[in-house]
């Protein structure tokens, strides 16, 4: 018989499951946070896909094109307005739960601050960057603003580090749902370009609202509080995750600046149509290490072997979910494209293609991370995604100009294939071992 303090959904699994499962309270809160996690990503892959699709259809690969370019060049700034501190702070909060207030307290006015400064940063870099060019600054200042409204995002951190994220997902999806059916809204009316820019704009700020309202019928036993030693403390550690996030954005959107620069927006239009149907899934990885890690910051603590074991499992489990994975994707790319963009899209099936394989690649970097935050190797984060990046850069430099939109493709693939796996072999011998040998199961 199930203990009573058995979650539901257990009396409904299979026998032998549920002889596994019984009586292990962790491990329950990390499968319904990950299955409310996953709810959520299954909503924005079905609802974000025919909508995204929808509106590619209807701005055309041009348009299109200019939309993703501004989107590709904020993301830079989002990135820094985070300030690499998600993991650090998630971590010491499920360490230390009486710290909680004063971390997430000082989290939220580094983030408020700090947004808006790189909204203004953002405009002002794109006047720069773009001379003479109002439209496109004109959806950059929209856009941008989008950096303010993400220390909301702060109240997540809460909810993950007690493994809550049911809290967030309901409050973003609410928001998700809203936003997508003024999208459709747009399309209907035949909205110009510069009101899609504003749905991303509203997008956050509904989601920030919604996060507000969702932490006062569920809030922390305690308030706020703003601490300068913690800051001191958590920048210190962080800095090195925000310029490795700043790289990973290098490797994942300069593709999208690039090609607007060497080939113009309709190949950038054509390139950025595959993205979604490619890069949707780092949501399983993302999904996974977000649910497991404070559970495993745990272990690294009380258990030395558990840690070590469950650090083999998640590597094993990315290849055996995202290598099935992505060769379907792969084989069913020109039916898939072609039913959801139509024919002015015919050649982002070649880029999908190829481009879906770095699934593989970023799932194991990934696992690395929990790896690297709980060994205190921040560093080893930056080194590996800094070369990363540059091996983008470099790539895209000779490909696109030759091969455009598949050119980039290609080197999106092989600078996170050397980032998240092969510098391990100079950086981290047993990590590159466990990584490899794991496809075994061994």
């Amino acid at each position: 018989m199930p203990s009573n303090s058995n979650p539901f959904w257990l009396r409904y699994t299979p026998q032998f499951i549920r002889q596994r499962l019984e009586g292990r309270a962790t491990l329950h809160a990390i499968i319904h946070n990950t299955g409310w996690l996953l709810g959520d990503k299954a909503l924005r892959l079905g609802l974000g896909l025919l909508v995204g699709a929808w509106v590619a259809r209807y701005l055309g690969p041009s348009q299109y094109g200019e939309l993703t370019y501004v989107v590709a060049f904020v993301a830079f700034f989002q990135t820094i307005t985070l300030l690499g501190l998600n993991s650090v702070a998630i971590r010491d909060m499920a360490r230390d739960r009486e710290a909680s207030p004063v971390i997430l307290g000082t989290v939220f006015r580094l983030r408020l601050i700090t947004g808006f400064f790189c909204w203004l940063a953002g405009v002002a870099a794109m006047a720069l960057f773009r001379p003479g060019d109002t439209d496109t600054l004109i959806l950059t200042a929209v856009v941008a603003g989008t950096v303010i409204f993400q220390a909301a995002d702060t109240i997540d951190l809460w909810f993950q580090s007690q493994t809550q994220s049911r809290r967030t997902v309901v409050a973003k999806a609410i928001a998700y749902v809203l936003n997508s059916m003024l999208k459709i809204g747009l399309i209907l009316v035949k909205a110009p370009l510069l009101y899609f820019a504003l749905a991303m704009l509203m997008e956050f700020s509904l989601a920030a609202i919604a996060l507000y309202v969702s932490y006062r019928i569920y809030p922390a036993p305690f308030s706020w509080k703003w601490d300068m030693e913690w800051a001191q403390r958590l920048l210190k550690e962080s800095w090195p995750y925000m310029i490795s996030g700043l790289a990973i954005m290098v490797y994942i959107r300069v593709d999208q600046i690039m090609l607007r620069e060497m080939c113009g927006v309709h190949e950038l239009g054509i390139f950025s149509a595959a993205l979604p149907l490619s890069t949707t899934w780092y949501f399983i990885p993302m999904m996974i290490s977000q649910s497991a890690g404070p559970s495993i910051a745990k272990k690294k603590l009380t258990d030395p072997a558990g840690y070590e074991y469950a650090l083999n499992r998640l590597f094993s489990m990315m290849w055996w979910m995202l290598l099935p994975l992505s060769i379907c994707i792969a084989l069913f790319s020109s039916p898939v494209v072609h039913l959801l963009y139509g024919d002015a899209y015919t050649e982002s099936a070649s880029v999908l293609a190829i481009h879906v394989f770095a699934n593989i690649p970023v799932g194991l970097g990934v696992m690395q991370s929990i790896w690297i935050l709980n060994e205190r190797r921040n560093t080893l984060s930056l080194k590996k995604t800094v070369i990363g990046a540059i091996t983008n850069i470099g790539m895209n430099l000779v490909l696109i100009p030759r091969y455009g939109a598949i050119g980039a493709a290609i080197s999106t693939l092989f600078s996170t294939l050397i980032s998240g796996v092969l510098t391990n072999l100079y950086f981290a011998p047993k990590i590159f071992k466990r990584q490899v040998m794991s496809l075994f199961g061994v």
